[in-house]
């Protein structure tokens, strides 16, 4: 055979190979699962996966050695973590585990209430802080900021987090900066408290009911109170009132938008004489002398306790009763009427149509000045109020202290739109000045009595507690 058909032979060998396989990637074969056939596409071939990207490495976690420090905890109560709950049993743990983990000890100091301010300040001055973190009440930060003895919290913390407590912020913002701390839910203050079994028996509206249509406003409370006042033995004498209160005076000036007294370009003003303001006064003195208040100086008594109005109220002769929350504990133990919760009543000039809570006695932590290594005292309290995963998993959790004293899930549902809607609100100026507070309590007495008009009592104590205002804001 030639050389040149032997070529030939092999390139028509070549031709019916590459036929054979082109034609068998293109039969059909049967599925393994079953009895239809599937195409085998070349163009569909499996294909390598993609190396999965690793995950960054988490940074490294700061652990600090602060050398045996003891951190002072001050407050005028308690704080010391006690186990027995879950909720304290797992603060009793972190600080075990937190003490040894950064090589200190929180000690836990209970000062006075009463001697707080002073303790604050004198230790501050002499250079050496009675604690590292000290509690504060809203009414007196505004004068220890001022004066110097608060450390601003702002470029230490930052309050965009969830944990902060925004309250706290704004009511220990002080020209702009924050010197307070708190975290999880605020102790509600300032509410109102109503007799379920008057207002069942005198047929009255449901203020739960009025509260969420938005109808529960002055008008409303004045209508269902005016129903509830009656003199029920006949002798001639109211004995059954729609309302009772303390400080209600101040705690309607806030429900009506306003505030008593407020910083305007770095100077105090006392709004004693603005509508909102003068509004809520002539109300309330007008419901007093009317009866329709329970007014302590009519009632027969050799002695006046001055919680009066909470002990009618407690004792079923008021149907309405508005205060601070924390008189729900001589309730829950002493009342036999049922009792229901809900928000104050919204003022005539309350533009915002918002249901408003007087916050007064808010407390929160604050970091004295001249406290030493004070990022170390940051960073502990940052690693301290960090969420359990426990409450991130129950969002409701903050429930549980109320359950006791409250006598219905209503209840509850209030304080939740409370927090969920930011109602609480202070009188301003008016309630950080102590002596100013005092110097109106006479006033207080005299709205009650009815003897004088409330334009003749504003103008006997304004140039008082004006000058008050001025001197604190100077000095």
């Amino acid at each position: 055979m030639s050389r040149g058909l032997k070529k030939l032979l092999a390139l028509c060998l070549v031709a019916v190979m590459l036929t054979a396989v082109i034609a068998g990637c293109g039969q059909k074969t049967e599925d393994p699962a079953g009895d239809d056939p599937v195409q085998q596409d070349p163009v569909d071939q499996p294909t390598q996966p993609e190396p999965e990207e690793e995950e960054p490495e988490p940074e490294p976690e700061e652990v600090r050695d602060l050398g045996g420090r003891v951190i002072r905890v001050a407050a005028w109560w308690d704080m010391t973590p006690q186990g027995g709950t879950p909720g304290g049993d797992r603060q009793v743990a972190r600080r075990e585990e937190m003490e040894q983990k950064y090589n200190f000890t929180f000690e836990y100091v209970n000062i006075p209430w009463d001697q707080t301010v002073e303790t604050y300040s004198s230790s501050v001055m002499a250079g050496d802080p009675f604690a590292e973190i000290a509690t504060l009440e809203d009414n007196w930060v505004i004068g220890l900021a001022n004066s110097g003895f608060c450390t601003e919290l702002d470029p230490l913390f930052d309050f965009n987090q969830d944990k902060w407590d925004q309250m706290a912020k704004t009511l220990s913002t002080v020209n702009g900066k924050t010197y307070g701390m708190g975290t999880g839910h605020w102790w509600p203050r300032g509410m109102f408290f109503y007799n379920k079994n008057i207002f069942e028996r005198e047929g009255l509206e449901n203020p739960y009911e009025l509260m969420k249509k938005g109808e529960w406003t002055w008008e409303k409370m004045e209508e269902l109170a005016r129903k509830a006042t009656k003199d029920t033995d006949n002798d001639g004498v109211i004995d059954q009132w729609g309302l009772a209160g303390i400080d209600m005076d101040i705690a309607m000036v806030v429900a009506n938008g306003a505030e008593l007294a407020s910083i305007v370009d770095g100077q105090a003003k006392l709004n004693f004489r603005e509508p909102a303001v003068l509004e809520a006064f002539n109300t309330y003195q007008r419901l007093c002398k009317e009866g329709i208040i329970f007014n302590k100086f009519t009632y027969p008594a050799d002695e006046i306790p001055w919680d009066l109005a909470a002990n009618i109220f407690k004792e079923g002769k008021a149907a309405m009763f508005w205060y601070q929350y924390w008189k729900v504990d001589d309730f829950r133990d002493n009342m036999a009427d049922d009792y229901g919760l809900v928000m104050p009543p919204i003022g005539p000039s309350n533009a915002e149509k918002k249901y408003y809570c007087l916050i007064s006695g808010h407390n929160f932590q604050t970091i004295p000045k001249n406290t030493k290594n004070i990022e170390d005292i940051a960073f502990i309290w940052n690693k301290w109020t960090e969420p359990f995963p426990e409450d991130l998993e129950d969002p409701d959790a903050w429930q549980e202290p109320h359950f006791n004293n409250v006598r219905d899930q209503e209840s509850i549902e209030v304080l939740a739109y409370m927090y969920e809607n930011n109602c609480g609100k202070s009188a301003g100026l008016f309630s950080a000045v102590q002596p100013v507070v005092e110097a109106w309590w006479s006033g207080q007495d005299d709205l009650l009595k009815g003897e004088k008009t409330v334009a003749e009592i504003i103008d006997e104590k304004f140039d008082a507690i004006q000058a008050l205002l001025d001197d604190f804001i100077a000095n």
